[in-house]
């Protein structure tokens, strides 16, 4: 009897330790998450500097105009198929 006695006494300091440690965790991790709004707040500002990136890019190294030039091939051959009334 002193074998089962002393292994429920054990289960029970285990389980008080669990608990413990499990209301531990649910009070540090109220401490350490951010709330919503800093998370959405983080994302747009971080799209925003993306977006400004990208068009900066795009300026800097003039990629607008060599991509209209190296569309333009394309452009006049589809301008010269187009019908056109030629009357006066």
């Amino acid at each position: 009897m002193s074998k089962k006695k002393q292994r429920i006494k054990d289960l029970i300091e285990y389980k008080e330790k669990l608990e413990s440690v499990k209301n531990g965790i649910d009070v540090t991790k109220g401490e350490k998450t951010m709330s919503g709004w800093v998370i959405a707040l983080i994302v747009i500002a971080a799209v925003i500097v993306g977006l400004f990136l990208l068009t900066f890019l795009v300026y800097m190294f003039n990629l607008d105009m060599k991509l209209m030039a190296a569309m333009e091939p394309i452009f006049l051959k589809h301008y010269d198929k187009v019908e056109r009334d030629e009357h006066l």
